[in-house]
């Protein structure tokens, strides 16, 4: 029988490492679509929006002269990889071609104002000031254009705002880079050309020069580079803490290799069965189920040391299993991505592990513990107290945080790429409001958008409108700019002959009909072909009063949905207390069950009162962790419910892995999971030794 089964174990490892190899998916690339619920990310615009800007790169030089900051600029060039980053620029000359066609139809705001208010010699004087002023490119033929409403047109309607070459002594250049076409492309492959960047940037920073990168694509590259480091160095430390604990209890190297078993399976089993379940994978959901090798040890542990102290190893393994299980169940049921793929990955993995040592372990003779661990029961009261007295003072500190900077904070360096680029090219798209409007066509999108903006400062947006008026606006323009000529044409006698001013009087309106498909730059304000986005940059905006126009403010957008789902959780940790209450009391009765559930709950105070004294603040994932917590320090209470002696010992060196892996997570360098590593850290330390203090009699 044991033979059989052990054959039946090599042959389900072997089919799992090759699903593994073979089933692997891709990284998914997009953070935010995996920190958002589902119901968010299928609805509405932010993931769009997000995805807008997922595959710009935003590159700043800097030197102590312009000449070497245009040196290292192209040099830089000259390394990017054509055949995937394209240089993104707004080439305008195709619509310029399409401007001086019929140069009539185009009037800035100034002009079309001074005209309706019958100004006509304010123009008139306008454009002799520019016809005479030796700066004016003049855009087009006078005898097509002789008042320059044109020029007024493109200097004065399309303003963008300058940013600055030279900042506190020194000189800045700046550029963005697109990658062609970013969908379906290997996430791998992605950080693999952004790492090339990297390095061309480093190679080129000598003699006071420096390259600053950032946007979403840099962004992305970081955060997974640094979580591979992370499940690298939390596998290693954790690997030898665990060599370190059993072979000073067992004095014997065998119950490594049986541990090394049932993580490996319990790793591949999570793997595969996540790739299976999901169409991407996370980096990150591996970082937080790399803490998997700290809960799955204590089933090895409890089988290590319980199994000659009494009968019940398997019924108290299951009771573990499943009290763990039901959190993950409702960790799943939150619908964002991430903890979804968390939930599968350790479910499955505990799973693994659990069947591992009920049914594996016991063809094989183990070695018996050598030493023991007696606790001073008074030295972990006053350490009770300690924590006790801190997680008082940090819950008068405790505040909800839902922003979204408690998902993801961007290093210093990052951070002052950002600023940087906006300081340096004048954008101030990140800090701007965005109105997306919807419409049956083109040209209805922009006659809305001419509708919304009408009473805007024409410095406080920015939007196709600005570059494209609707056919409607053209016609108007035409109508004014003939009505404009009837009075103060004449002036012109000495310039334009009767002929030319004959045939300007005769020109017939003909309306320039635009296809967004002409002019790349265009999609840059484009959400979809039926929907567009102004970006606003005042903030005494107009209110929107239409029914196809809607206001998105990603920060607050992304808060509202934090909340909701915070307060949801927050009405169902009862309920879930109450289900395990009923499980715990149905299976160990009244008394029992209270024990067993006091040390989580009393470990779920504390710990949020210590994040609250470290963060100062609780969000939605902290909330969520409550939930883990739970179910990860029960299987403490319900070994100990047994009151034996041996059992004590597993329940330390479980709590002392798994305590540890969560640890080595706080320096994980990404917010989120670094503030769930805290309080699930502290809540299983003070689960740990509130248990002690209840079961353990002095």
């Amino acid at each position: 029988m044991k033979r059989f089964k052990l054959t039946i174990f090599i042959a389900v490892i072997c089919l799992l490492c090759f699903l593994a190899f073979f089933i692997k998916k891709e990284a998914q690339g997009n953070l935010l679509k995996t920190l958002l619920p589902e119901s968010v990310v299928n609805a509405g615009d932010i993931i769009p929006l997000a995805d807008k800007t997922s595959s710009l790169i935003k590159v700043v030089f800097e030197s102590d002269s312009n000449e070497k900051t245009k040196e290292i600029k192209d040099n830089f060039i000259k390394n990017i990889d054509k055949d995937y980053f394209e240089i993104n620029k707004y080439d305008f000359s195709s619509l310029v071609n399409q401007y001086t066609e019929h140069p009539e139809n185009f009037l800035s705001d100034r002009t079309r104002e001074l005209i309706k208010n019958e100004k006509f010699d304010e123009v008139y004087e306008n454009s002799i000031e520019a016809l005479y002023n030796p700066s004016e490119i003049q855009l087009t033929t006078m005898d097509k254009d002789p008042f320059l409403l044109f020029n007024d047109f493109i200097f004065l309607n399309q303003k963008i705002k300058l940013g600055q070459n030279y900042i506190d002594g020194k000189y800045y250049d700046y550029l963005s880079l697109k990658i062609k076409n970013n969908e379906g492309l290997s996430p791998d492959y992605a950080n693999k050309k952004i790492s090339e960047l990297v390095k061309s940037a480093n190679n080129i920073d000598r003699d006071n020069s420096k390259i600053y990168l950032a946007g979403s694509p840099v962004h992305s590259y970081y955060t997974s580079t640094k979580a591979k480091f992370m499940i690298n160095i939390i596998c290693i430390l954790s690997t030898l803490l665990i060599i370190l604990l059993t072979y000073y209890y067992f004095k014997n190297i065998k119950p490594i290799f049986l541990i090394a078993l049932s993580i490996i399976t319990g790793m591949l089993t999570g793997f595969v069965a996540t790739n299976l379940w999901f169409d991407s994978f996370q980096i990150i959901t591996m970082v937080f189920s790399t803490t998997l090798i700290g809960i799955g040890i204590d089933y090895s542990y409890h089988s290590f040391f319980c199994t000659d102290a009494y009968k019940n190893l398997t019924k108290n393994l299951t009771y573990s299993l499943l009290t763990t299980i039901i959190p993950f169940i409702l960790l799943y049921l939150t619908g964002i991505e991430l903890l979804k793929q968390v939930a599968v990955f350790t479910s499955f993995g505990l799973s693994s592990i659990y069947l591992t040592v009920i049914l594996i372990y016991p063809c094989f003779d183990t070695p018996k513990p050598q030493k023991t661990i007696t606790l001073n029961y008074t030295f972990l009261k006053w350490i009770f107290i300690v924590l006790s007295i801190l997680g008082v003072i940090g819950c008068q500190r405790i505040t909800a945080n839902d922003s979204p900077t408690a998902l993801y904070t961007p290093s210093k360096k990052l951070l002052k790429a950002e600023k940087l680029y906006n300081e340096v090219s004048g954008e101030e798209f990140n800090n701007a409001k965005i109105i997306t409007v919807a419409g049956n066509n083109f040209d209805d999108i922009i006659k809305k958008e001419e509708e919304i903006t009408k009473d805007f400062n024409n410095d406080d947006y920015i939007a196709i409108s600005k570059f494209l008026p609707s056919s409607e606006k053209q016609k108007e323009n035409f109508e004014l700019t003939k009505k404009l000529y009837e009075k103060e044409l004449k002036n012109y006698s000495e310039i334009l002959t009767d002929a030319q001013m004959k045939a300007l009087m005769k020109t017939e309106f003909s309306p320039v009909k635009f296809n967004q498909n002409d002019y790349p730059f265009l999609n840059e304000f484009l959400l979809s072909d039926n929907k567009s986005l102004i970006f606003v940059f005042s903030e005494n905006y107009i209110p929107i009063y239409t029914d196809d126009a809607k206001i998105i403010d990603l920060k607050s957008d992304i808060e509202d949905y934090m909340k909701e789902y915070r307060q949801k959780l927050l009405w169902l940790f009862p309920i879930v207390l109450a289900v395990l209450s009923v499980i715990t009391g149905s299976i160990f009765g009244l008394k029992k069950s209270l024990k067993i559930l006091a040390p989580p709950f009393i470990g779920i105070l504390f710990a949020t009162g210590l994040s609250g004294l470290i963060f100062g603040e609780l969000n939605l994932f902290s909330i969520i962790t409550l939930f883990l917590l739970l179910g990860f320090t029960m299987d403490y209470s319900i070994f100990r419910a047994d009151e034996k002696k041996n059992c004590e010992d597993a329940i330390l060196t479980s709590a002392i892995t798994t305590s540890c892996s969560f640890l080595l997570l706080i320096f994980a360098g990404f917010k989120l999971l670094s503030t769930m590593a805290v309080v699930l850290f502290f809540g299983i330390i003070t689960s740990y030794i509130t248990g002690y203090l209840i079961f353990k009699k002095e």
